[in-house]
C-alpha cells in the first residue's frame, strides 16, 4: 500500500500532493515525509485456555500443540494406557473430563473419567477419580496421558 492510500481516511487534501508517491517513476520528494498514521496493534486471540511457562519443559498435544503439562508434574513414566505407554501426571491444563465410570484396569477396579484436549477434542487418556484398593489410592485425582497423544515441547535439548 502506498502512502497516499494509507492517508486516505486521515488527510484528504494532501492526497493530490502525495499522488506522485504511488508511481514507481515519481520524482524524488524534497523535504520530510508526512507523519505516518498511527498503527493499531491487533492482539493475537487466545487459542488455549491456559499457557504453561516458557522456561519449563512441557508436554503438548501431538495433534494441535495445546499445552498439557509441565515436566515437574510428571509422577511416573511406567503406566500403560489403552493404546500403549502412558505417563501419570499430578496436574494438567487444557483438558476436559467426561463422566466417571468403573473400569477394571491392570491394577484393579478404578473409577475413571476419559480426558480430552479442550482445543482439538482428541481423547488423551483418563483421570483417576477413585481407586477401590488401598495400594492404588495415590492415583486418585491424577491423570494418565498416552504417549502417542503428546509431544515434548520447549527446553528438552
Amino acid at each position: 500500500m502506498c502512502v497516499a492510500q494509507a492517508l486516505t481516511a486521515h488527510s484528504l487534501p494532501s492526497l493530490q500532493a502525495l499522488g506522485s508517491l504511488c508511481s514507481p517513476w515519481a520524482a524524488p520528494r524534497v523535504g520530510p515525509l508526512p507523519p505516518a498514521p498511527a498503527m493499531v496493534r491487533i492482539s493475537k486471540p487466545k487459542t488455549f485456555q491456559a499457557y504453561l511457562d516458557d522456561c519449563h519443559r512441557r508436554y503438548s498435544c501431538a495433534h494441535c500443540r495445546a499445552h498439557l503439562a509441565n515436566h515437574d508434574d510428571l509422577i511416573s513414566k511406567s503406566f500403560q494406557g489403552s493404546q500403549g505407554r502412558a505417563y501419570l501426571f499430578n496436574s494438567v491444563v487444557n483438558v476436559g473430563c467426561g463422566p466417571a465410570e468403573e473400569r477394571v484396569l491392570l491394577t484393579g477396579l478404578h473409577a475413571v473419567a476419559d480426558i480430552h484436549c479442550e482445543n482439538c477434542k482428541t481423547t488423551l487418556g483418563w483421570k483417576y477419580e477413585q481407586a477401590f484398593e488401598s495400594s492404588q489410592k495415590y492415583k486418585e485425582g491424577k491423570y494418565i496421558i498416552e504417549l502417542n497423544h503428546m509431544i515434548k515441547d520447549n527446553g528438552w535439548d
